[in-house]
């Protein structure tokens, strides 16, 4: 659609693939599904309805108009994308720097994914495995001959390392014309000698019964396995001159795995006495394993998660905050420690004047031996009897208060 801002009285169209120019008009028929298309000239309208688009409409387009009040035309053009599908998808790994096709561990590869003759070009993502492969490096390719593109490129590169292997590199082409997208995939092999692992530590074993030691070590390719137990030697797939210890041959687990198992007949207790080692080596080098042996069982908390420890590490955090919280509510007496505190303080002042309530003398001493001191108090001037008993200082032994006291003159009843 083109548009003017006056009457036209002229509306031209080019159309890619269409040949000559096509004048059109308001209700002027339909020819090989091309007729105007808008509003009217009054309105300054110059636009074209195509019923089926071809391939070849793909390019650039051009409208001219002529207003009422001009003898020259007024061109306008707009570049028109006919999407088509890429034909093919195609996936290449190779070296980064040598090209070349077998791959190591610590190796730079480029990985090459081309969906051709896709217009638009076609959306490319790289995955290996179900991880998107982040490009440091990519390159998009549009080669164009006669106005069509021709190939769509995308390359990302990757270090690799022993665990790639076996994992699996994807292409994935997405694109308008699609239905649903194009996609090759290719298993990546990636050689590396034996993976170096900790000591392998193996409990449970029962003195007299059959026991095994399951191992599992990483190579590719598969290395040739020797086990030496003690001061003997014994290779893969064999046993002992005794036939009481017996090998393996390696079982392929996938992704460069490789599982043995070491059977004992029969175990003895100089069988977890012994120095146990397993050596690995394939044509890019060699490792040694060493296994441990324990009639024990496996003790609690053994090979503990990351999970497992924080959660331990927070319930020690929590523990050793309650006790001093414990401590210090009891030290200052608050929270529930709070009515204990007081009932303490109340049984201390209790103590006291309990004590004075005790002092009661019997009869005999109130008629020949009676305290002049508890009379002193008592038996106040004017002959009035005083209910209050004997001061909290006297009971409480302040030898000075009875001291004093004793050099008193008391007034003795008549």
């Amino acid at each position: 659609m083109c548009r003017a801002p006056r009457e036209i009285r002229v509306c031209r169209v080019e159309i890619p693939g269409e040949g000559n120019a096509i004048l059109l008009s308001p209700g002027q028929p339909a020819e090989d599904g091309i007729e105007y298309y808008g509003d009217g000239f009054d309105k300054g309208q110059c636009g074209v309805k195509i019923a089926k688009v071809k391939e070849t409409h793909d390019g650039l387009f051009k409208c001219s108009v002529a207003t009422t009040d001009s003898r020259q035309e007024i061109t306008a053009s707009l570049n028109i994308i006919v999407a088509r599908a890429p034909t093919d998808i195609n996936l290449v790994v190779k070296d980064f720097h040598t090209g070349g096709t077998s791959f190591v561990k610590g190796q730079k590869i480029i990985v090459s994914c081309k969906a051709p003759f896709g217009r638009p070009a076609a959306n490319i993502s790289i995955y290996l495995d179900n991880d998107l492969l982040e490009e440091d490096k990519s390159m998009l390719y549009n080669e164009y001959r006669n106005h069509m593109q021709q190939t769509d490129v995308k390359n990302v590169t990757r270090t690799l390392d022993w665990s790639d292997n076996g994992k699996m590199i994807r292409c994935v082409a997405n694109h308008i014309a699609l239905e649903k997208p194009l996609e090759t995939s290719m298993l990546l092999n990636v050689e590396f000698p034996p993976q170096p692992q900790s000591t392998f530590e193996r409990f449970g074993y029962v003195i007299g019964r059959r026991g095994t030691v399951n191992i599992t070590v990483y190579a590719n390719p598969k290395p040739n396995f020797t086990w030496r137990i003690g001061n003997m030697e014994i290779l893969e797939g064999h046993a002992d001159e005794t036939n009481r210890l017996q090998t393996s041959t390696a079982f392929d687990i996938g992704n460069g795995g490789w599982s043995l198992i070491l059977s004992i007949n029969d175990v003895q207790k100089s069988d977890t006495e012994k120095e146990y080692t397993l050596e690995a080596r394939n044509n890019l080098g060699s490792n040694v394993y060493h296994v441990v042996l324990s009639t024990s069982s496996e003790p609690a908390g053994f090979d503990l998660d990351a999970g497992s420890i924080i959660g331990i590490v927070v319930g020690v955090m929590v523990l050793v905050l309650i006790i001093f919280l414990v401590i210090f509510a009891r030290a200052t007496g608050r929270w529930c420690f709070a009515a204990r505190r007081r009932g303490d303080e109340e049984t201390a002042d209790g103590v006291g004047a309990g004590s004075e309530a005790h002092i009661t003398p019997s009869d005999e001493d109130e008629e020949d031996h009676e305290d002049p001191r508890i009379i002193d108090e008592k038996v106040p001037q004017g002959g009035q009897e005083n209910p209050i008993h004997a001061s909290t200082e006297y009971v409480n032994g302040r030898t000075d208060i009875k001291d004093a006291k004793k050099d008193e003159k008391t007034d003795t009843p008549v």
